[in-house]
């Protein structure tokens, strides 16, 4: 078979997907509405990287330092961890009326409620700041937990909303960038600022100025959003995201139908278990990182915070190449089968060389393994958005996040109970286990590409645009 003749293959497929897609869903199509990208659109994704990553450092402030905050309080290491759970249980438990709240207010509204709720959280926790009210600590650290539901499922909206059909990807693995930083820099800084001192009240200084400067940032991100962040802009990016408006709009379809369509999606329920096995295990690792390392290398919770920063920063370089690399190749599935099983890999090192106790390999296997492991985030959600084109994104990530969450807090709770009876090897034990389980989930999910299916066929059947100048650019 010629290339002209594979190549025309290639567009009967891609529109006899697109049509598929529309009669499963009871869509019409349209090409009324102009396109156009706004150059805006890069200030709406840096003021979203600023006060996401606010929030997220607060959620690992208090288990990188796990012993420290233990004997500071004098509460249980189980105790501990809780305030890493938080932000899974509250993403669980409102998930649902977060999700109706970016559907009915949009994308500005989600970030001003999102931003507020983690400075307020960030300032009640500087009245925390003594040993017998570990209780106000933990009423702040929820509410910073309640505002990571209107944050996480805010990148895929926002990528869609305001990219072009070539920067998508892209995008999205920016936006969950910000998230990481904020996450790499509560794994660096919180150990450098707190300290183990002898004296309980040195600790609790420390802690106070800890406190002081989360709140003053959170307030910063929030006083930005305030004053510049954006809803969706008037006309829409990309011709996908213009169909899927027009259609939206059209059919006014229900929560509970789009849901339907959902839970009778192979692919996005594979989907789900696997990136919930993954991430899952990176809360693990993130929650239980403390207490692991100190378990072979006595004093070392710099190192430990060391550790998890080289983890998220590695992470945060492993999601906007793979971003980049599914913007050129829309190699979907090869991606998520190679970076799973090297996200696996890089468990068998890090825990090989911890039992080993061989320092500097720890490092190295620990970067391996933040690459692929916490890179696998923004690669989770661009398959998502392909298998489930063209849902609401709010309602398919809300799901995925669902996923991770209860799979990270069930793996964190049985596997720190285990931690105490019979050390750090069993923890490494299941998790190896559970990414080698997400990876065959990985292999036996099908490679759909509905929304570059739908892209496809709309540049083919509409006048010429800006997307339709690069696919000809770029056969």
């Amino acid at each position: 078979m010629t290339r002209l003749a594979k190549e025309r293959e290639a567009e009967l497929q891609a529109k006899k997907n697109a049509v598929q897609i529309v009669k499963r869903n009871d869509l019409i199509q349209t090409d009324s509405l102009p396109l156009k990208v706004y150059h805006r659109r890069w200030l709406i994704l840096a003021l979203f990287m600023f006060y996401a990553g606010g929030s997220t450092f607060q959620w690992i402030e208090y288990s990188i330092i796990s012993n420290i905050v233990s004997r500071y309080y004098n509460v249980s290491s189980i105790a501990v961890d809780w305030t890493a759970l938080s932000y899974m249980l509250y993403y669980v438990a409102l998930i649902f009326p977060a999700s109706y709240f970016i559907d009915r207010f949009g994308l500005r509204w989600t970030a001003i409620l999102g931003s507020s709720i983690s400075c307020l959280g960030a300032w009640v926790k500087i009245f925390s700041v003594a040993p017998d009210r570990f209780y106000v600590t933990f009423i702040g650290q929820s509410l910073g937990a309640s505002s990571q539901v209107l944050i996480l499922s805010v990148p895929g909206h926002l990528a869609a909303y305001w990219f072009d059909a070539g920067e998508l990807s892209t995008a999205t693995s920016l936006g969950i960038f910000g998230t990481l930083v904020g996450v790499s820099a509560g794994f660096l800084i919180t150990p450098i600022i707190v300290r183990n001192h002898e004296n309980l009240d040195d600790i609790g200084e420390d802690l106070s100025r800890l406190y002081w400067y989360i709140a003053v940032i959170t307030t910063v991100g929030f006083i930005l959003v305030v004053l510049f962040f954006q809803d969706e802009p008037k006309l829409p990016p990309s011709k996908t995201r213009a169909i899927q408006k027009a259609n939206r709009n059209d059919t006014k379809e229900s929560f509970l139908r789009s849901m339907k369509r959902l839970i009778t999606n192979k692919s996005y329920l594979l989907l789900c278990n696997s990136y919930g096995m993954n991430i899952g295990a990176f809360n693990v690792v993130a929650t239980l990182l403390n207490q692991i390392y100190l378990t072979h290398f006595e004093n070392g919770e710099k190192d430990a915070g060391r550790i998890g920063l080289a983890i998220v920063v590695m992470g945060m370089m492993g999601s906007v190449t793979f971003g980049v690399i599914l913007d050129k190749t829309h190699r979907f599935k090869e991606t998520a089968v190679t970076v799973y099983f090297l996200a696996l890999c890089g468990q068998i090192l890090f825990a090989v060389f911890l039992y080993l106790e061989l320092k500097w390999m720890v490092y190295a296997s620990a970067m391996f393994l933040g690459f692929f492991m916490s890179g696998y985030l923004s690669l989770g959600y661009e398959l998502c958005a392909e298998y489930t084109y063209p849902e609401a994104e709010g309602v398919s990530t809300g799901f995925l996040n669902i996923a991770n969450n209860v799979y990270g807090m069930v793996l964190v709770i049985i596997l720190g109970k285990l931690m105490e009876v019979y050390g750090d090897v069993v923890v490494h034990a299941g998790l190896c286990t559970a990414l080698l389980i997400g990876f065959v989930l990985t292999v036996l999910t099908k490679d759909e590409q509905r929304r570059q299916d739908a892209r496809r066929a709309a540049l083919y059947q509409s006048v010429p645009t800006k997307e339709a100048d690069t696919a000809r650019q770029n056969p």
